[in-house]
C-alpha cells in the first residue's frame, strides 16, 4: 500500500511539475524496461548500445542547450540528470549479469520516485528493489527520525543557505572584484553544501517516514585530507556511479601509470559535463588535483588546504561563464584588498546567526551519528520538544521572500 501511494504521488507530482518531462520519462521507462527484458535473454553489445544511446544523446543535448542557450535550443526535462544515470546503470547491470530479475512496478517506482528526481541520491536498481520489496509499514520511530532529518535539512537550507545566497548575490550582481571574489568562492562552499546536503536530508527524511532507506550522499566532505578523499565523501552516489560505469570500464587502475591519470581526467571531464557543458574546465581542474595533490602530514593543515583548493574551484559555479570565472579569479591578485561586509546585504545580527549556524553545522557533521542516536533514544516528550524547537528556529530564522526561492535548490538545475 505504501509503495502504491509513493508511486501515484510521484506520478502526479511529475505530471503537475512539467507535462513534457512526464511524457519523456514515461517513454524512457517503457523503452528501457522492455529493452532490458530483451537484453536479459540476448546479451549483445549492439542492444546495450541501442539502449543507452538514446537517453544519453538526449541528456547531452539538454546539457549543451542549458549551457549555451543562445547557440543551441533544445527542450529541457525535469530530473533528466538523475533518471538518465539510473536508466544507464539499470541496462549496463543487466548486460553485466548483475540484474537477473526485474518487475514492471518496482522499476516504475525506481524511475518515477519524485524526491530523487529533484536532488538525488542516484539509486541503483538492485539496492532500490530490496527496499521496495521489504515489508514496509509506517512506524512511529521512523516518523520521528524522518521529521528530525527533514528539519535539520530545512535549517541548512533556510537559515544558512538563505543568508549566504544573499551575500553571494550581492557580490555578483554588483560586479565586485578582488577579495570579494575570493570571499564568494569560500561562501559558495558553505552555500552549496548547506543547500545540497540540506535537500538530501529532506529527501532521505521523507523516505524514512515511509520506511524507505536510501543511500547517503555526503560523509563530512569538508573534513577530507585530500581532493581525492573529498570525492569519496561528496555527492557519493554520483562519484560511485562514475567509478563503476566510467572509470573502471576505461581500465581503472589496472593499467599503466599514465593511463590511470588519463582515466581519472576523462572521468572528471564526464563529471564536469554532467553538471553542464560549461563545467568541463572545472572537471579538468578537479581531475588534475586528484592526480597531483597529496595529503600533508599534519591532519588539520591538510584538511584546511583541501578545503581551500576545493573552495577556489567553485569560482566556476559562482560565475558560470568560464572566461568570466577565470577573469574574476585573476582579479583576486590584482584588485582591491578590502571588504565591506555590511554592504553585502546582511546586518550584524544576521551575520551572528549565520556564524553560529555554520558552527552548529560543523558540530553536527562531526557528531552526526551520535546526535541522531541520541535523538532516537530520547523519550517521546523530548522528541516532540526537539522537533518543536527546530520548527520555531526555521520559522523565526529562515530566510524567505523576494530574491530567494525556497524551492530553488542549486543541484536541481543540474
Amino acid at each position: 500500500m505504501i509503495n502504491i501511494f509513493l508511486f501515484l504521488g510521484s506520478v502526479l507530482a511529475i505530471f503537475l511539475t512539467d507535462i513534457p518531462s512526464f511524457l519523456y520519462l514515461l517513454f524512457s521507462f517503457f523503452y528501457s524496461y522492455f529493452l532490458g527484458n530483451i537484453l536479459k535473454k540476448k546479451k549483445k553489445k549492439s542492444l546495450l548500445f541501442l539502449g543507452i544511446s538514446i537517453p544519453l544523446l538526449v541528456l547531452v543535448l539538454v546539457k549543451i542547450s542549458l549551457s549555451y542557450p543562445d547557440f543551441f535550443s533544445f527542450i529541457s526535462f525535469f530530473g533528466i540528470s538523475y533518471f538518465t544515470l539510473e536508466i544507464l546503470s539499470y541496462l549496463i547491470d543487466i548486460y553485466r549479469g548483475k540484474i537477473k530479475e526485474s518487475d514492471l512496478w518496482t522499476y516504475a517506482l525506481y524511475l518515477f520516485y519524485y524526491p530523487c528526481l529533484i536532488l538525488g541520491p542516484i539509486n541503483r536498481y538492485g539496492d532500490f528493489k530490496k527496499e521496495i520489496l521489504k515489508k514496509k509499514r509506517i512506524k512511529a520511530n521512523n516518523v520521528f527520525q524522518g521529521l528530525f532529518r527533514i528539519l535539520i535539512g530545512a535549517c541548512k537550507k533556510l537559515i544558512i543557505a538563505g543568508r549566504v545566497s544573499i551575500l553571494i548575490s550581492s557580490i555578483t550582481t554588483n560586479d565586485l572584484h578582488g577579495l570579494y571574489v575570493l570571499l564568494a568562492c569560500f561562501l559558495y562552499s558553505i552555500l552549496l553544501y548547506a543547500d545540497f546536503s540540506g535537500g538530501i536530508d529532506m529527501v532521505l527524511g521523507f523516505s524514512k517516514i515511509f520506511d524507505l532507506d536510501l543511500p547517503e550522499n555526503f560523509d563530512t566532505p569538508y573534513f577530507s585530507k585530500s581532493v581525492k578523499e573529498f570525492w569519496r565523501r561528496w555527492h557519493m552516489t554520483l562519484s560511485n556511479w562514475l567509478k563503476d560505469y566510467v572509470y573502471i570500464p576505461l581500465g581503472g587502475n589496472r593499467v599503466s601509470r599514465w593511463r590511470v591519470k588519463i582515466n581519472i581526467l576523462l572521468t572528471f571531464l564526464v563529471s564536469g559535463f554532467w553538471h553542464g557543458a560549461h563545467y568541463l574546465v572545472w572537471g579538468l581542474v578537479h581531475g588534475l588535483l586528484v592526480i597531483f595533490s597529496k595529503p600533508l602530514k599534519h591532519k588539520w593543515l591538510s584538511i584546511v588546504v583541501t578545503f581551500c583548493l576545493v573552495s577556489l574551484t567553485w569560482v566556476f559555479y559562482v560565475y558560470p561563464d568560464t572566461l568570466m570565472a577565470l577573469s574574476k579569479f585573476g582579479s583576486i591578485f590584482t584588485n582591491g584588498f578590502t571588504i565591506d561586509f555590511l554592504s553585502l546585504g546582511l546586518d550584524m545580527c544576521n551575520y551572528v546567526v549565520l556564524l553560529l549556524s555554520v558552527l552548529l553545522l560543523w558540530v553536527h557533521d562531526l557528531k552526526k551519528e551520535k546526535i541522531h542516536t541520541f535523538f532516537e533514544k530520547c523519550s517521546l516528550e523530548s522528541k516532540i520538544l526537539i522537533l518543536g524547537t527546530l520548527c520555531i528556529l526555521v520559522l523565526l530564522l529562515g530566510i524567505y521572500g523576494i530574491g530567494f526561492e525556497v524551492n530553488d535548490f542549486i543541484y536541481s538545475k543540474f
